[in-house]
């Protein structure tokens, strides 16, 4: 086998491997029960339905499972598998599909933020929407 086979066979083996951690995590997910989408609006009665209904619905859309649901105080690290990357790229996903525009002083507030469970989560975006320009 030449050069270029043993690379196509090492791409292939690597593309294998990823596809099973993948199916392995989103089988995981699809046994995770929280609440429905409804106890998930309700548990934070002062946050607009429509920052906490989009921090469920974008959890949900994350695991191919329908019987998926998450619950406020899952968290990013037992429940989704998820450090601090990766909850940082969800607070820009979320923030963007809110239509909010990070605050200025976004940064220093978000070094003193720990977001560790969806509550969490919860919270710091009803925040964003709170320090939004006029």
């Amino acid at each position: 086998m030449g050069v270029t086979g043993t690379v196509i066979l090492a791409v292939a083996i690597s593309l294998a491997a990823i596809g099973v951690i993948t199916i392995r995590g989103q089988r995981q997910l699809g046994k995770h029960r929280g609440v429905t989408r409804d106890e998930f609006i309700r548990a934070f009665p002062s946050v607009p339905a429509s920052v906490s209904g989009s921090v469920f619905d974008y959890y949900k859309s994350q695991v191919w499972a329908k019987e998926f649901s998450i619950g406020p105080e899952d968290s990013y690290e037992h429940v989704l598998s998820e450090g601090d990357e990766e909850i940082d790229d969800d607070v820009q996903e979320l923030v963007k599909r809110l239509g909010f525009s990070m605050p200025a002083n976004y940064a220093v507030r978000r070094s003193e933020t720990s977001i560790k469970s969806v509550k969490d989560m919860v919270h710091w975006l009803d925040w964003v929407r709170q320090h939004q320009s006029a």
